[in-house]
């Protein structure tokens, strides 16, 4: 770059930086360099060639995806990234985990003729998917139902096996205009929803999440307060990113829509609900009934069955404490024992220090976890009923599960238990002791009762099988067929002036300056955004400022800048509209020194484009385990307005290196 400023039309100097951005994996920036190359020298054969090679990445941001063409397969792509990182850990699936295991066994086994399925999984140390084979996947799924032991050999084989292809696959190839479908969580995923940018723009790939609840938003007093602003961070993200979503439930669809209405007024994102109305397989109880297991239920012992983690959102203490209350009126030897099957989570400690504190509830109430599918079926098999209590709930497997085998659930009437149990469920008002208590008794002591409500659920619940849900997914068209992914910048968008923190904000609920903190990043030159700033990675790191839709002209945009410890030679330069960069400016950053680096840009259709490129400086991350990476410098701030804004610029400055106090 020092060579460039001193000779700027030298064409050999622009083909040696081309030659070094393609090294460091930036095509779309080196086929700018090479361009200009064949621009100072129409004659340079090298040239010549690397812009023909790099074309299918030239711009592609600016780049149609070609429709699909009559008979051409629809790649979908299922990300079962938390389902690969829970397993690392655990083997017998939750709900979120039963649902993934499911949907994607079943799309593997019998793909529609006009689909190619593939899942994948996210790499943290490559920073981009990779693909998890066919039947390394559908191992995991035999091997999770048939046993909960992690120290199986079997086991540990199939984890190594994923371990070695994450680690050492290649970056799954998206195809053009194919559908990137999550079944399973992202927010715990760094940059996930820079990745899932980058194939939208380059390669039209629709991003369709599914939404289990919105539970963190709703009732965050029942969450840690760092998954709360894990999720904000997320669903903020969410709503920039998603060409479409699926729900499990018109109540969690409805939870979404209106969280998504507040974030973004008029977004109307396509929402289908894909009811989980699909129970454990019946014919598990052939094996159970060959594999029968000491430490469950005798046959013929009467108790009543929870699925679900133990923590403060399930409300197992209203459980027990309606448990120990029927103990008390009615006898330890008339009230059928109370098994829970769950790990203990988040803010366990009340219900279970109830347990440890009651003799009465000692042997009553037992706690389970960790259990294979054939031991949960014939648990539902085994149980006189089912009861599953919850302050909030998108759908409730459990609920399904418990009507798939006819036993009845005994649920509180609100969120998605109403549509999950609304045949055969018997409600009881929400929270509500005496009314849970009622209805516990109905069932206990009046066996015509039980009778009855049973066979109301033998005539009138119909569940699917998880072929049925799947084929539901790959089938809607309003989803996998909606055409070229969205740009983030048809719903954020920089107003002149304002001031965007390149951070994290540590806020509750979904704001707009966290979209807009996420989306200003382009490619994959960033560190992930951190409480101070974002840094950036060795290479030529893009901002891509959208502001107003439609606007055209020269701004001034404003960047704040720290550079690292040891200081900093770095170039920032404005990418004009024809593509064909000039030089970078050149800045000296002091250590650690905060800057502000102000340069004048080309809005071309509502868009500015920034390009910051700094050599590697290693640094050293706070924390237990220290780890080393390579950073260029921190981008703290970001505003653009008009040259002549003196109140913009002079805002920004004083907001940049004066404690601002008192109005404005």
């Amino acid at each position: 770059r020092e060579a460039e400023a001193q000779a700027p039309d030298d064409a050999d100097i622009a083909l040696q930086i081309g030659h070094a951005l393609k090294l460091l994996g930036d095509p779309e920036a080196a086929w700018r360099a090479y361009t200009r190359a064949l621009t100072l020298d129409p004659e340079s054969a090298a040239a010549a060639a690397e812009v023909a090679a790099l074309a299918p990445h030239a711009e592609p941001l600016r780049r149609a995806v070609a429709p699909r063409a009559s008979g051409q397969l629809l790649q979908v792509v299922f990300d079962a990234s938390d389902l690969i990182a829970y397993f690392r850990g655990a083997r017998a699936p939750t709900g979120i985990q039963r649902v993934q295991l499911n949907i994607i066994t079943s799309a593997l086994l019998d793909p529609p003729d006009d689909r190619a399925i593939a899942v994948v999984a996210f790499e943290e140390g490559a920073g981009f998917w990779r693909e998890i084979p066919r039947e390394l996947f559908l191992r995991f799924w035999r091997l999770s139902r048939s046993g909960a032991n992690i120290a199986d050999p079997a086991w540990i084989d199939a984890i190594d096996g994923a371990i070695g292809v994450l680690r050492d696959g290649r970056d799954f190839p998206f195809a053009e205009g194919g559908a990137l479908v999550n079944l399973g969580t992202s927010w715990w995923i760094k940059d996930y929803f820079l990745r899932v940018r980058h194939v939208q723009r380059c390669l039209g790939v629709r991003y369709i999440p599914f939404l289990h609840d919105c539970i963190p938003l709703l009732v965050p007093e029942h969450c840690e307060r760092k998954l709360v602003q894990e999720f904000a961070q997320w669903f903020a993200a969410l709503g920039a990113h998603a060409d479409a979503a699926l729900a499990n439930s018109n109540s969690t669809a409805t939870d979404a829509t209106c969280l998504l209405d507040e974030l973004i007024p008029g977004l109307a994102l396509p929402v289908s609900v894909v009811r989980l109305d699909a129970g454990l397989r019946q014919d598990s109880l052939t094996v159970v009934a060959a594999r029968p297991n000491p430490g469950l239920p005798a046959p013929g012992e009467d108790f009543a069955l929870c699925v679900g983690t133990i923590e403060s959102r399930k409300n197992h203490l209203l459980l027990f404490q309606a448990w120990l209350t029927l103990i008390r009126k009615h006898g330890a030897a008339r009230v059928p024992k109370l098994i829970c099957v769950g790990k203990a989570g988040w803010l366990a400690a009340p219900a279970l220090g109830l347990l440890d504190a009651a003799p009465e509830l000692t042997g009553r109430v037992r706690i389970l976890h960790g259990i294979a599918d054939f031991d949960l079926a014939r648990l539902y098999h085994g149980c006189l009923f089912t009861v599953y209590n919850s302050f909030h709930e998108g759908w409730g497997l459990p609920v399904t599960e418990s009507l798939s085998y006819g036993k009845i659930p005994v649920l509180p009437r609100h969120s998605g238990l109403m549509e999950s149990g609304a045949v055969g469920g018997l409600f009881y008002d929400p929270q509500s002791e005496p009314d849970l208590i009622a209805k516990l008794e109905a069932l206990l002591f009046d066996p015509a009762e039980r009778a009855r409500r049973e066979a109301a659920i033998r005539d009138g619940a119909t569940l699917r099988d998880w072929p049925a849900v799947t084929a539901q997914i790959l089938s809607d068209p309003a989803l996998l067929e909606r055409g070229a992914a969205i740009a983030p910048a048809a719903r954020f968008h920089l107003k002149e002036g304002e001031v965007c923190d390149l951070s994290l904000s540590g806020a509750l609920r979904p704001q707009r300056a966290m979209a807009l903190a996420d989306i200003l990043r382009d490619g994959l030159f960033w560190h992930p955004l951190e409480d101070d700033g974002c840094w950036t990675r060795p290479g030529a790191a893009r901002l891509r400022i959208p502001l107003a839709p439609g606007a055209q002209g020269m701004v001034r945009v404003h960047l704040g800048i720290r550079a690292p410890v040891g200081g900093s030679h770095f170039g920032v330069r404005a990418l004009p509209a024809s593509g064909a960069a000039g030089a970078f400016l050149r800045v000296t950053g002091a250590p650690r020194r905060a800057m502000t680096v102000v340069l004048d840009a080309e809005c071309a259709d509502g868009v500015v484009t920034i390009e910051i490129e700094a050599p590697p400086r290693t640094q050293r991350l706070s924390g237990p385990k220290r780890m080393l990476r390579r950073v260029g410098v921190q981008v703290t701030q970001v505003m653009a307005c008009r040259a002549d804004d003196i109140a913009a610029r002079t805002a920004f400055l004083e907001r940049q290196h004066l404690l601002v106090i008192g109005p404005g």
